[in-house]
């Protein structure tokens, strides 16, 4: 079963298509999806009701993930281009849902203290990914979208949980020894 992961940027969004091993990375194009079953993006899909935070970034914090919080200034943008890019693959009958990349490095003990935005940092994530799957070298982004669709696969194989509320859920993958 394909599985792809989207990491939303500012300026671009990475795609990922993963089988039983990476099938595609690279720029986002709503063609390559023909043929996958579900798709994870990396960026909240709805806003807050009130305040900074959703519910369900609430129950992340709970579990000690941190992040941003989503009815930030600064994340207004990303958010959109998330919620437009979820409407657009639905509309294609494909499943979609959020997940948070950084939070399933720290379930998964995917690197969960390596610093993604040095060189260093994406290689040791890049290592502790081949646990799962085999990788070339990638950006951030990449990886990003790489653990996107990572974490659907795992939790369309039952080994994942919502975090949910009254204003948006995501999923994550259970914890690993």
């Amino acid at each position: 079963m394909k599985i792809a992961g989207i990491d939303v940027g500012i300026r671009s969004f990475k795609l990922a298509i993963i089988e039983d091993q990476l099938i595609y990375i690279g720029d986002y194009e709503k063609e390559k999806l023909r043929g996958v079953f579900a798709v994870g993006i990396d960026a909240p899909l709805s806003f807050p009701k009130e305040g900074m935070l959703r519910d369900c970034e609430k129950k992340l914090i709970k579990l000690g993930i941190r992040l941003f919080p989503s009815g930030a200034q600064f994340f207004r943008d990303i958010t959109l281009r998330g919620i437009e890019i979820a409407q657009e693959i639905r509309k294609e009958g494909i499943e979609v849902f959020e997940v948070y990349p950084y939070a399933s490095r720290v379930l998964m003990k995917i690197a969960p203290k390596a610093k993604k935005r040095t060189k260093r940092g994406v290689a040791e994530i890049i290592e502790a990914l081949k646990k799962f799957i085999e990788l070339p070298e990638l950006t951030h982004d990449e990886v990003d979208a790489v653990i996107s669709a990572l974490t659907v696969r795992e939790f369309l194989q039952g080994r994942g949980f919502v975090l949910s509320g009254k204003d948006g859920e995501i999923i994550l993958p259970t914890e690993r020894d």
